[in-house]
């Protein structure tokens, strides 16, 4: 038994009310039941995510510990919660679920992303995501996008590292798969141009303006998948300084200038465009390289397999102690201490 995990159980009673709306009463029966992997999951409270895709996590051993909260019919943000990286609103809708990895009271998030729901709560507290509406793991219902954008929530899972993230996709490959051995990079640093440049064609995109309108970018990528199978770009610094929602935006001209300060790039459009993408975080805040593949199981084993050479975690030490290794640490237990000497 995994010592942080049985302790992230035990600590979710903290965050009762806050980013955790219920957690198994059976929780701790569940995780030594027979072929228990000891490991455990929290659900975004929504009815999207389907019964099959929850039993997929069961039978796997992974053992149901939350429901975690959401935002306000979606919003891209969430006013109940702060982002406890950067103190300021946290990034929608799945907010809830990343804090739970976050701070390891579940080894597994799963949430739903329209939009960038799943993407963006991740990116935003440097955690890994994948989003699977590429392999066809979609919600239930279509909606429709503040900018009037047809679309059904794909499903995403949220996790510390990538071991466990590539564990989870394992689960959804099929047995035919295409090798994807070209494909195109946009602000990728040197180093990991390099690595790629070992065992693949890789095409280095030119500079582009800013596009911050869905419409331009699902244009921008579509382009992109008529040549390429693959495309690799990084969202930097999302949520450090503007706010992205577009219930705020629209109120004015100072409103929409603060939200495309946001930053948010094209995962807001990549469950519409139905990719499957990985996000693997930087050193630097609210920053992930994004690997993306257009729609189709096929290409689910590339995906995994060139995201991993990236994977390398380079999030700082005090980071992942403070908020990966929260349920290691002490609680003040000073009425349990034996003070009689001091009498």
């Amino acid at each position: 038994m995994n010592l942080k995990v049985l302790s992230g159980v035990q600590r979710v009673k903290e965050f009762l009310g806050k980013s955790v709306k219920k957690q198994n009463p059976n929780i701790v029966l569940d995780l030594f039941r027979e072929k228990s992997n000891y490991k455990t999951f929290g659900i975004k409270d929504t009815s999207e995510i389907s019964d099959e895709f929850i039993e997929s996590l069961l039978e796997k051993g992974y053992s149901w510990n939350t429901i975690d909260t959401s935002t306000d019919r979606g919003r891209a943000v969430d006013l109940n919660l702060l982002n406890p990286v950067t103190g300021k609103l946290m990034i929608g809708s799945s907010s809830g679920t990343a804090i739970n990895v976050l701070y390891g009271l579940n080894t597994i998030g799963v949430g739903t992303d329209g939009g960038g729901s799943v993407l963006g709560p991740a990116i935003g507290l440097n955690l890994y995501s994948a989003l699977l509406s590429g392999i066809g793991i979609k919600g239930r219902t279509s909606k429709k996008s503040t900018d009037s954008i047809d679309f059904i929530p794909g499903v995403g899972v949220i996790t510390q590292d990538f071991s466990e993230l590539e564990k989870v996709c394992e689960i959804f490959l099929t047995e035919i798969q295409e090798s994807i051995k070209e494909f195109c990079i946009l602000d990728l640093n040197y180093e990991n141009c390099e690595k790629l440049k070992k065992n693949f064609n890789i095409d280095l995109l030119e500079n582009r303006k800013k596009y911050f309108e869905r419409e331009e970018m699902l244009e921008f990528l579509k382009e992109i998948f008529e040549k390429y199978k693959m495309f690799i770009y990084l969202e930097k610094n999302i949520e450090v300084l503007g706010l992205g929602d577009s219930v705020f935006g629209v109120m004015g001209e100072k409103a929409n200038e603060i939200q495309r300060d946001s930053n948010k790039g094209f995962l807001k459009v990549l469950n519409m465009l139905n990719c499957s993408a990985i996000t693997i975080p930087t050193e630097d805040i609210g920053t992930a390289i994004v690997v993306v593949v257009p729609e189709g199981k096929r290409y689910l084993k590339s995906l995994l397999e060139i995201a991993k050479i990236l994977s390398e975690d380079k999030r700082p030490k005090l980071y992942r102690e403070y908020f990966l290794n929260y349920p290691l640490k002490n609680i003040d237990n000073r009425d349990f201490k034996i003070w009689r000497g001091n009498d």
